[in-house]
Formats: structure tokens, sequence, C-alpha cells
């Protein structure tokens, strides 16, 4: 099995990649195995974790103007 991984952190690549397998069992269950052993190894899998077939949806938030960052803002000067 060849997974490739691209940007975020180290951490979060490994999480991808251990999503990656899990979905890929799931897949070759669902096409060569019957459908009972795949539901099997689908609650097997939320059982362990919920993140091995669920993704983390929080996502970078994009910069707006005003400030530094998506919240900061510049600090404001009276004089």
């Amino acid at each position: 099995m060849r997974i490739r991984v691209r940007g975020g952190g180290s951490s979060n690549q490994i999480f991808a990649i251990r999503q990656a397998m899990a979905k890929a069992l799931l897949a070759y269950y669902q096409k060569f195995e019957d459908e009972q052993s795949k539901r099997e190894l689908k609650d097997l899998f939320l059982q362990y974790d919920r993140n091995l077939l669920v993704s983390d949806y929080r996502r970078c938030e994009p910069k707006k103007f005003g400030g530094k960052g998506a919240r900061s803002r510049f600090q404001k000067s009276y004089r």
C-alpha cells in the first residue's frame, strides 16, 4: 500500500495516513467481501476512533483586511 501526503504538519500527515488506510480497507471489503463483514469492520473503526472514517472539518481561516491575521486587528491610536 502506497500513500502520499502533502502539506500540514507531521502529526496531521499521520492522521491522514490512518484515515486513508481505514477507508481503503472499507473499500476493499465493500468490493471483494460481503456486506456483513464490511459493516462489522466499520463498526469496529467507529468504536475505536471516529476520526478514522470522518475527517476533521476545521480549516485555516482566511486573512481579512484591517489586521495581521484572520481575527487580530491593528492597534487603534487616538493621537
